[in-house]
């Protein structure tokens, strides 16, 4: 049995997204469940999770302020760069980023290099989790 990698980025990017949400693949059957304070199920049930889950990355390791940073090194437009760096510092740093990457129609490049960062990392992690994927 294998793991679907897209299914394993949808998991890395709900947690990244997600509201204090971890996400745990059962190892028997790949089925990826999440859990989060405010789910509504027994204390057993999450022990359960705890114990024979495999426990994805949590939202504070992904580091996407990371990916952005990477992203800026490979922009060659010295403006287009300083508006990035720029745009990353301080509070806000995400919503500002997104939008000096609309204004300067690279948008899409950001959402392609992202998804391949996210696919790096789900790989990364199937294999230092042992577990095939397709």
């Amino acid at each position: 049995m294998k793991v679907k990698l897209d299914d394993i980025m949808e998991a890395l990017e709900f947690v990244h997204d997600g509201m204090d949400a971890n996400a745990y693949l059962n190892p028997e059957t790949y089925e990826i469940v999440y859990i989060d304070e405010y789910m509504n199920i027994s204390a057993e049930e999450k022990e359960k999770v705890y114990d024979e889950y495999i426990s994805f990355p949590t939202k504070y390791s992904i580091d996407e302020y990371s990916i952005m940073e990477k992203f800026i090194e490979t922009i060659e437009d010295e403006k287009l760069y300083n508006q990035l760096c720029i745009a990353i510092n301080g509070s806000g740093a995400f919503r500002r980023f997104k939008d000096t990457c609309i204004n300067f129609d690279i948008i899409d490049n950001w959402y392609k290099f992202r998804e391949e960062k996210y696919k790096e990392l789900a790989i990364q992690w199937c294999k230092d989790n042992n577990i095939e994927y397709i």
